[in-house]
């Protein structure tokens, strides 16, 4: 119970800025009989953000059984009731026995209090998409049911999982839980035609799930559309509304957005192509610039931008008293990434849950007590004590500081280098570009 409150604190305060749970209102009774349908979105992330939206029900969640090899990892996902599912694409045919003890054991356990988790991707993705579902996940939930004689009823809770960036730390977290779906209406129709049963109720969930996220299918225009979503959909949240900075709100309105750029996609693919085509010009350039498009948006006077860096310079001394431990945490997870990134595939897509894994299980716990010791033995341990107690704080502070040094120092030499004639030509040509991107999106979301 420590460990899994532990992890819980780092995951929903310290990693993510805001962990959000959207409809806790559809949540069934805790005696229910209930299997979780989730999409998968980011690897080893998806699972802890389940087991903390619901934190007060025991929830059993499986995951890629090839997780599970490293005994400290197995023993870890094991404390906070994630258990292994083997495929015979990733653990071979030899391991698909070891499935029916794991799932005999949760579907024992549906009618005892304990709820079941599963991804009926049986994959995570590696951008926004809701990929197509197994129907294990519903073989399972029946086969629980018929157990039971069919007597009790067993409910399918869709839920969606969102990340307004994947990897970043201190980025936002959301779960959207919608109503329930009962098999029991099902169940006369399951004892003639299962799989007609299973499709059905499939059906039903899989929808919901996409309802409540963004589903981008078109690999080809994915990029542009991300780009929009994350520029020009800051400004399209306020005028509908809401305000960008919370992801629900930002989420909700991101949804509409790209409906509408899919259904522009449909309607005139040319002209679409063309947009996609600048969008992805304007992305390009201002990589190439060093900038990123809030440099363009930024408004603030050069008298905020010189008192920003007198407060990042008085700021200065306390960011380097707090750096090297917690820029120790940050780096270690460094090399396990760069290795993700080379197998490539879905696999890029556990960064992010080994940053959590690592840096709360290995990293911190140690350099924060070798930190203890040592301002124990040198200054007092009563101001060990109390260094110790505010290093997640540090931690988070140092990682404000840094970000935002780095926005004022690049806005600021963006804002330098257009007193100069070259500098001047190519801000021009950008805002240029960007203004009519912008203009022809206001039409098309008039």
């Amino acid at each position: 119970m420590f460990l899994f409150k532990y992890i819980q604190f780092i995951h929903n305060h310290i990693y993510y800025s805001n962990f959000f749970v959207e409809g806790k209102e559809n949540v069934p009774e805790k005696s229910e009989a209930v299997v979780i349908a989730s999409c998968h979105q980011n690897a080893i992330n998806d699972p802890l953000a389940l087991e903390f939206a619901f934190a007060n029900r025991t929830v059993n969640l499986f995951a890629h059984g090839n997780l599970f090899r490293n005994p400290i990892i197995n023993r870890f996902f094991r404390s906070i009731h994630v258990i292994p599912a083997y495929r015979m694409r990733t653990d071979g045919e030899e391991s698909l026995s070891k499935n029916f003890t794991e799932f005999e054991n949760v579907e024992k356990k549906l009618f005892n209090g304990e709820w079941t988790g599963i991804f009926p991707e049986a994959t995570n993705q590696t951008r926004r998409f809701l990929g197509e579902f197994s129907l294990g996940y519903l073989r399972m939930a029946f086969q629980a049911a018929e157990r039971q004689n069919f007597e009790k009823d067993v409910k399918v809770l869709p839920v969606a999982i969102h990340y307004d960036n994947y990897h970043r730390f201190r980025h936002n977290c959301l779960v959207r839980i919608a109503p329930a779906v009962s098999l029991q209406p099902f169940y006369e129709l399951y004892k003639t035609k299962p799989r007609t049963a299973q499709r059905q109720v499939n059906a039903l969930v899989r929808e919901s799930i996409q309802n409540m996220m963004i589903d981008l299918p078109d690999e080809e225009s994915y990029e542009a559309i991300e780009y929009i979503r994350e520029t020009y959909g800051r400004r399209y949240a306020v005028t509908h509304g809401a305000n960008p900075d919370i992801l629900p709100q930002k989420l909700s309105t991101d949804i509409k957005l790209t409906s509408i750029l899919k259904a522009y996609t449909d309607a005139k693919p040319e002209e679409a192509r063309k947009l996609f085509a600048d969008v992805s010009e304007l992305k390009s350039q201002t990589r190439k610039a060093g900038i990123r498009d809030w440099v363009l948006a930024n408004k603030d006077s050069s008298w905020w931008l010189v008192l920003y860096c007198i407060m990042l310079l008085c700021l200065l001394p306390v960011f380097l008293y707090t750096l090297i431990p917690n820029l120790l945490i940050y780096l270690a997870p460094i090399p396990f990434c760069k290795k993700f990134d080379s197998i490539g595939g879905p696999f890029v897509m556990f960064k992010g849950g080994v940053q959590i894994v690592l840096g709360s299980l290995v990293t911190a716990p140690l350099l924060y007590t070798a930190g203890f010791i040592l301002h124990g033995i040198y200054i007092g341990w009563l101001f060990a004590a109390i260094w110790t107690l505010l290093q997640p704080a540090a931690l988070v502070f140092g990682w404000n500081y840094y970000n935002f040094a780095l926005k004022t120092l690049s806005i600021s030499r963006f804002r330098i280098g257009t007193l100069f004639a070259s500098g001047k030509e190519k801000a021009a040509r950008l805002r240029t570009l960007r203004a009519s991107i912008w203009h022809k999106l206001d039409e098309l979301c008039a």
